[in-house]
């Protein structure tokens, strides 16, 4: 699974369509078996990343959960690193399926 976020930049569309073809060129959306795209200040690029995505890309089968609260955002929550999740597309949601932080 991968996740992107803007941060607090306000890119140009044309920029975002940019960053997503080098992902695509290198076979990152391949490789990958789901998305979390950051919550983007005033709900921009959303037709950027299926465009490329789905339609450039050929991964219409990708599930994507777009304007999710994590990265530079209010609220956000913490993504861990190297966690089994899940992105459930019927109920619209995400779930991560193991501990974020380590047994001592």
């Amino acid at each position: 699974m991968l996740f992107l976020e803007t941060s607090e930049d306000k890119r140009s569309p044309d920029y975002i369509r940019w960053y997503l073809r080098v992902f695509s060129a290198l076979g990152i959306f391949e490789r990958i078996n789901g998305l979390i795209i950051g919550k983007i200040q005033d709900e921009k690029y959303k037709a950027e990343y299926l465009n490329v995505i789905r339609d450039e890309a050929k991964r219409d089968d990708l599930p994507i959960m777009y304007n999710v609260n994590f990265g530079h955002t209010a609220p956000m929550f913490i993504l861990p690193y190297g966690v089994e999740a899940e992105i459930d597309c019927d109920n619209k949601k995400f779930r991560i399926n193991e501990s974020g932080t380590a047994e001592e």
